[in-house]
């Protein structure tokens, strides 16, 4: 009885055939670009590759080690489409898609899924889960996986999106695509690899980490861990460990841009994260192949009252503002969508929509929308006040309720206070009676802070500071 089910398997899928992990049915490729295609097969074995948008097929050989690769020219957005490997024996994907395709990452917020259930979960979840009829959006999502080597492989499937499958996607990924395909009416996919708590040490490539010398440590505790492999039980903190086992593997995929949320891990490096995002990102657009420069959009940490900090979580949030200093990146805000109580905001939802707007805005030609809140551009004392200035505020600022909160001022003391502030134009005027000269000004720098400054998208200013002193 297993005989013949088991002969058709070997027939279809033979031994010395295999394609990389992300390539199987109901995929999402990358439109309008050159996409690699890649598995393995028999050393010398000639490996013939043919889409159904295109009359010729691309051939190639694999090598000595048994890889292969090719690259095939994508057409505009559409499918569903089949693609065809021929080596000795035929694998044919079906239901693949032409459409737009991110890669998302980080840590617990954006591993979040949709489901009801997990601690204070997604708002509206279920209602959320039974309107998800979206078969052009799907969902890649790679197991969780720490490795001390590069990998080759991952484990994951490709998900259509419906009611029965969208509450295991990545809740951010999703009401990211939900917007894309609404907006753009195309396919989108989306890859989420993701892990809770980690650091951003974890998701650096191996050549990354050793440009640090901050990270000896991380190497040395590396180093040890090699000479005696803990497999499954390896710390997914330790650097590059994340990179290698669920990053490594998807390389060199065509996507046209990248997610991150991640950062409340690494609060006690704040100043060393201005140095490493950059660097990962670097990184990424280097593994990957897509058209032209991929964007990276990232997520500023929402407020949360963190035991014990004493600053930390400021300077963090400043430091991943600084990030953007970077081409082709951009930062959605949470200030006002966080929770005090919960280091998991449940409107996953409007983290979805702010970053689909960078992308609409940046990406996709929708240049007159306002994708982001203000944006801290200068600041300029003026006697006992500081008049702050600001980028990306669209109509014009306004205050979120009575008056605006949320602002600091300090002196040469470097002791900061609370401040009062009123809305000037493009600017907003800060000054406390208690620091006649002041030289500094801070914004949503405490932990959990919930100030209100947003431009008239009600879109939230981004938490800054203009100083560079010392931080815990």
């Amino acid at each position: 009885m297993w005989l013949a089910p088991l002969c058709a398997l070997l027939m279809t899928n033979p031994p010395d055939l295999r394609l990389a992990p992300l390539f199987t049915d109901s995929m999402v490729l990358q439109r309008e670009t050159r996409v690699p295609v890649w598995g393995s097969a028999e050393a010398g074995r000639e490996v013939r590759v043919r889409a159904s948008w295109r009359r010729d097929e691309v051939t190639t050989r694999a090598d000595a080690s048994g890889r292969w690769m090719v690259r095939l020219d994508t057409p505009g957005a559409g499918g569903p489409h089949t693609l065809s490997v021929v080596a000795e024996r035929e694998l044919t994907l079906r239901d693949v898609y032409v459409g737009e395709v991110w890669l998302c990452s980080g840590q617990s917020n954006m591993e979040w899924k949709l489901r009801p259930g997990e601690l204070g979960g997604v708002m509206e979840a279920a209602a959320e889960i039974s309107r998800a009829k979206f078969p052009r959006l799907r969902h890649f999502d790679v197991e969780n996986r720490a490795a001390l080597a590069p990998q080759r492989d991952c484990v994951g499937t490709w998900k259509v999106c419906t009611p029965e499958t969208a509450g295991e996607f990545s809740a951010v990924a999703y009401f990211f695509a939900r917007e894309l395909v609404r907006e753009l009416d195309v396919p989108v996919g989306v890859i989420n690899a993701s892990w809770s708590g980690t650091r951003i040490e974890a998701w650096l490539d191996d050549a990354t980490v050793r440009r640090f010398p901050e990270l000896a440590a991380d190497l040395a505790r590396r180093e040890e861990l090699s000479k005696s492999p803990q497999g499954s039980a390896l710390d997914p903190q330790t650097a590059s460990v994340l990179f290698n086992g669920m990053i490594e593997p998807l390389a060199p995929f065509g996507l046209r841009g990248f997610l991150w949320y991640q950062g409340e891990a690494n609060r006690d490096t704040h100043e060393l994260y201005r140095k490493l995002q950059p660097a990962m990102v670097e990184n990424l657009r280097g593994r990957f192949e897509g058209p032209g420069v991929q964007p990276f959009y990232f997520v500023q940490i929402a407020p949360f009252d963190y035991e014990g900090d004493r600053g930390q979580t400021g300077a963090l949030r400043d430091a991943q503002r600084r990030c953007m200093t970077q081409a082709h990146t951009g930062m959605a805000v949470t200030m006002d969508i966080g929770d005090p109580a919960d280091i998991h905001p449940t409107n996953k939802q409007e983290v979805g929509r702010r970053l689909s707007l960078w992308a609409l805005a940046k990406v996709y030609g929708r240049d007159a929308l306002v994708h982001s809140g203000p944006l801290y551009r200068e600041h300029v004392v003026e006697g006992s006040q500081i008049r702050v200035r600001f980028d990306s505020i669209g109509d014009g600022l306004i205050e979120g309720g009575d008056h605006i909160t949320g602002f600091e001022i300090a002196g040469e003391d470097r002791r900061f206070v609370r401040a009062q502030a009123h809305i000037e134009g493009d600017s907003v005027v800060v000054r406390a009676p208690s620091v006649p000269k002041p030289v500094a000004v801070r914004y949503g720098f405490g932990a959990a802070f919930q100030p209100i400054l947003f431009n008239k998208s009600w879109l939230p200013a981004a938490a800054f500071r203009t100083d560079d002193w010392p931080v815990p």
